[in-house]
């Protein structure tokens, strides 16, 4: 693409400059005048086959990249079709690039470990909506002023799969697009790929960030994708003196040729790494004198077969230093142990006036710290709080308003049922003197339920994740609307009074999910109103097929009268047969929408002003509105057959009706991406607890007098 763009508008944005081109995209600098802002375009290469079916298709993807909001990802705001032209608007990251700050200097390991959290919560959170981006690599971590990581270009590789390309960055072998330097062995086979071929690619990145160099390196694209199909990662231990063995470990289980033998999740990556690291020196490890080229040679490689460096759920803290045991209120444990001071702070200990210059700086950070928190204007509310041992005491906790500063975030997910798990991930926290702790607690303030997520321990640069899974399974976001943490120092049982730091959603959304997905008067036995939905529609379904399957008219009249009574929970007699029947419950999934729909206009009362909440809240109504649609179009069909007088004739709107059937209970894949989303004419019945599970997510501030 010619610079001639410099100077024209697509959509609302003018042209100002040429910031880059590459394989996938040129890139320029755009004002929109409207907002006074400037931003990245990134506007696609002419494609071959650019017809209105591509059209469509990058439409259809670029509705799925922009919904993707989370810190760490590089919002798009804008896309669109000019002329011809196809691209896509997104924000101007003012730190330049991963890829920048490797060729200019070197990493530490904190530095390492923080760029690599927040990459990771990125990765997971956009895995979790079936969104894979396929590119990862260090030009695709943008850093903004603060030097916060932002992932971009999801969803570029996508849409250019099956065009030609011609950058010497690129492979056009076949079908695969992307970057052979970071390129998992799946994806360079052109194989299917999913959330693991990402981590792959991260650890590629990481390798870089730590060694200056990518592990594989050939003359051609081919060559260098033959070596990520052949040949083990090599050894950190080869390229980087004083390697911790534990390291060496991640990389390679990180870097296994298959799927199966990687990180599972981002997180776990990013958890195994931090453990690693815990007993290291944070500075930047020593490269030895003389750096080896090429490929470690077969007798220093690796197994392909890693070891496992890291334990599941929370992260443990280094097993030296002073220990303490605080109590659950679920009648367990949490160990918490102090680090022992390393041996590079003990020297500087010993060296008065690097002493003074850490006190020095230490008190400055806190006062900036103490000073940004003083600017929030926060509202006060009453928690009421329970524990097993004692009965609910009311705790008064001063909520942060939405324009408080960010600490973190409290996002849902699932491990052995819907919503059973929270990931808690906390950074800029302040330090906290010897014998202190951060707790962290889930409340429902309207039903006094008091939930200890655990003790998280936080790095030098006060970041730090927990993860908790509940060990019967609760539906977490259904039953707690706050996250709280609070500062302890004796044992855990009910918080304390010093409260710094909280998250919400109202009540009223939590009290919605909890009828929706958890447990409802209006359920099947007090059970939940989605369950009761598909367990009618399952039903109606069954009986859906019973009629396409039909060898007569009478049988198939009788079976639409079924599946219609199901639908509506009525008992028509439909076929004039005498009798009117209804094999469900008798309760129908009209009756069930429409509680679900009663519930979602409370929320949305409730929520009013909060984006966030509204927009999650808006992919439900969408849910529901495409369920209702479906059935309704099923019910139409079925009419049609109670007065047909030719059988035969009902035979392709027979096959059709099975198709709508399902798609009330699994939704419909409408872009071809493989993934049933949350928008129109997608998402059915099934995707209603996904979106249960995103309206829960609560962010983190911090609280006035914490």
């Amino acid at each position: 693409m010619a610079t001639s763009l410099i100077g024209q508008t697509l959509g609302k944005t003018q042209i100002v400059g040429l910031l880059g081109r590459g394989g996938m995209a040129t890139v320029y600098k755009g004002y929109q005048a409207d907002i006074d802002r400037h931003v990245a375009v990134k506007v696609l290469p002419p494609q071959p086959e650019q017809d209105k079916a591509f059209i469509e298709r990058f439409k259809l993807e670029a509705r799925t990249i922009a919904r993707l909001q989370h810190p760490h990802i590089l919002p798009l705001y804008d896309y669109g079709d000019e002329n011809g032209v196809l691209y896509l608007v997104t924000a101007f990251a003012t730190g330049g690039s991963l890829d920048d700050i490797i060729k200019k200097e070197r990493l530490s390991l904190t530095q390492i470990e923080r760029i690599l959290r927040q990459v990771t919560t990125a990765l997971d959170y956009a895995h979790r909506q079936g969104i894979i981006h396929r590119d990862i690599k260090p030009g695709n971590i943008l850093l903004d002023n603060e030097g916060n990581a932002l992932l971009a270009d999801f969803g570029i590789v996508k849409l250019l799969t099956g065009a030609n390309t011609t950058s010497g960055n690129l492979t056009n072998a076949s079908s695969v697009v992307g970057t052979p330097a970071y390129m998992a062995p799946e994806q360079a086979n052109g194989l299917p790929v999913d959330g693991r071929t990402d981590i792959y690619a991260l650890g590629v990145v990481t390798y870089e960030m730590l060694t200056g160099r990518q592990p594989f390196s050939a003359e051609t694209p081919l060559q260098l994708l033959i070596k990520h199909l052949t040949e083990p990662p090599p050894h950190l231990s080869a390229m980087i003196a004083d390697t911790p063995p534990a390291l060496d470990l991640v990389l390679q289980r990180a870097l296994a040729k298959s799927a199966d033998d990687r990180y599972q999740t981002a997180a776990g990556f990013a958890d195994a790494f931090a453990q690693a690291i815990s007993n290291a020196d944070t500075g930047t490890l020593k490269l030895p004198q003389q750096r080896t080229t090429g490929s470690t040679p077969a007798s220093t490689a690796a197994s392909s077969a890693p070891q496992t460096a890291a334990v599941s759920g929370v992260v443990q803290p280094p097993v030296t230093g002073s220990t303490k045991v605080f109590p659950t209120d679920g009648g367990g444990t949490i160990t918490v142990v102090a680090p022992r001071t390393p041996a590079w702070l003990m020297t500087l200990l010993v060296v008065f006036l690097g002493l003074v210059a850490l006190a020095v700086v230490f008190l400055a950070l806190v006062t900036v710290n103490n000073n940004n928190r003083e600017t929030t204007q926060p509202t006060s509310v009453v928690i009421a709080t329970a524990t097993a041992a004692a009965p609910p005491t009311a705790v008064v906790a001063v909520l942060p308003t939405a324009d408080a500063n960010q600490f973190g975030s409290a996002n849902f997910a699932n491990n052995d049922a819907l919503g059973d798990t929270v990931n808690i991930r906390v950074e800029n926290l302040a330090p906290l003197p010897e014998g202190e702790h951060y707790a962290v607690w889930l409340l429902n303030e309207a039903e006094e339920r008091l939930l200890l997520l655990g003790i998280v321990n936080i790095d030098t640069f006060g970041e730090g994740q927990l993860t908790y899974t509940d060990p019967e399974g609760a539906l977490l976001p259904a039953l707690y609307n706050q996250v709280i943490v609070t500062r302890e120092t004796e044992q855990v049982e009910a918080p304390s009074d010093t409260i710094v730091y909280a998250g919400s959603v109202p009540a009223a959304v939590t009290t919605a999910l909890s009828q929706i997905a958890w447990e409802s008067p209006d359920g099947i036995n007090g059970d939940s109103l989605l369950r009761g939905a598909l367990t009618e529609a399952r039903i109606a379904r069954q009986h859906t097929g019973y009629a396409a399957n039909a060898n007569n008219l009478a049988g198939l009249q009788q079976h639409a009268e079924h599946s219609i009574n199901i639908y509506l929970g009525t008992r028509d007699d439909l076929d004039n047969s005498g009798r009117g029947e209804n094999p469900g419950r008798g309760i129908g999934l009209t009756f069930f929408l429409e509680r679900i729909e009663a519930q979602l206009n409370a929320a949305n009362v409730a929520a009013a002003g909060n984006a966030e909440v509204e927009l999650q809240l808006e992919y439900m109504r969408v849910c529901v509105a495409n369920v209702r649609g479906w059935m309704n179009e099923t019910i139409a069909l079925e009419r049609g057959w109670i007065g047909a007088t030719d059988f035969e004739a009902t035979a392709a709107e027979r096959e059709q009706s099975t198709t709508i059937a399902s798609q009330v209970m699994e939704g419909f894949d409408l872009n071809g991406n493989g993934v049933v989303e949350l928008f129109e004419g997608e998402c059915g019945l099934e995707q209603i607890g996904e979106s249960v599970i995103l309206l829960g997510n609560m962010t983190l501030r911090g609280v006035e007098g914490g």
